[in-house]
């Protein structure tokens, strides 16, 4: 449960700090609060250079961090559908969050995290179908 929550926490100071890379290179944590954010940015699917090598790198980070996060929750919680129900509601808040942080906070990353969450399920059944495989033989 203390690693979920601290593993929370790390996710959301990653989505509110200003500057990511700055935060990796120099360990400098800075927070710049926007209190009327534009929310038409979250629904907007345009202006996003889909090809480049760093904007992959960083929609593969936001799944593999989910897919992680759902890791840890799903050893709290045994419903996996309340997994999937929460973790998706925490990457939605995380991505909202990021409007009042002066961050670009959109509804296509929510879906880059769900694919991080629900590439977990994925990997947990076909580790469970194999067990149940060898078991048989």
């Amino acid at each position: 449960m203390i690693v979920l929550l601290l593993f929370a926490i790390l996710i959301f100071l990653l989505t509110c700090t200003e500057n990511v890379h700055e935060l990796i290179l120099y360990q400098q944590l800075h927070f710049r609060i926007k209190p009327h954010p534009d929310f038409h940015t979250f629904l907007a699917f345009t202006g996003y250079s889909f090809s480049s090598l760093n904007y992959i790198t960083q929609k593969i980070g936001h799944g593999i961090f989910f897919f992680l996060f759902a890791v840890l929750l799903s050893r709290v919680m045994q419903n996996s559908i309340n997994v999937i129900i929460l973790s998706i509601g925490y990457a939605f808040v995380t991505e909202i969050a990021q409007l009042y942080f002066s961050r670009t906070g959109c509804l296509l990353d929510v879906f880059y995290d769900s694919i991080g969450v629900l590439f977990y399920f994925f990997v947990r059944i076909l580790l469970l179908k194999k067990d149940y495989y060898q078991v048989e033989s």
